[in-house]
């Protein structure tokens, strides 16, 4: 069983290190929706463009609490089965990494608005919401410790 506090750092390294790596691609999105040329689209109006990315920005931000949320039960229902937390850290990060994934498609939308929708000075808000979202993410101690305290009365209560 995983109990070091070495362990839970280095868990906490990898976390951060993902975070980081979803913090930089907002920042490079950023930049390039302002860099890149603006594009337009063939398909359909720049105005229904930009309502399409922010119904989609708006949809995966309201649910992505609710969608972290039910992956984290999950893997504190199969702790409670296997009684491994080094297993449990491990779909932890891979949590993390679903829901960062998610929450960079808010990004995506906002560079989409920007090289084909209304533009960069639009879709840099999209852009900015979808940087908020991926730093309120950003993994702490406590919130591991939480994750595990959780898990573990849940294993002691089946």
């Amino acid at each position: 069983m995983l109990s070091s506090e070495a362990n839970l750092q280095s868990h906490l390294l990898r976390m951060r290190v993902t975070a980081v790596v979803g913090v930089v691609v907002v920042v490079v999105s950023v930049v390039a929706a302002f860099m890149l040329p603006y594009r337009g689209s063939a398909v359909a109006a720049p105005r229904t463009v930009t309502l399409v990315a922010l119904a989609a920005t708006l949809w995966i931000g309201f649910s992505a609490n609710r969608d972290a949320n039910g992956r984290l039960a999950k893997i504190r229902r199969a702790f409670a089965v296997h009684g491994d937390e080094g297993r449990l850290l491990r779909d932890h990060w891979l949590v993390y990494v679903v829901v960062l994934l998610r929450l960079e498609m808010m990004v995506v939308a906002g560079l989409v608005v920007a090289l084909w929708g209304s533009g960069p000075m639009i879709g840099v808000w999209l852009l900015v919401l979808g940087g908020l979202m991926v730093g309120l993410t950003w993994p702490t101690t406590r919130k591991t410790q939480l994750l595990l305290g959780r898990a573990r009365a849940l294993r002691e209560g089946s």
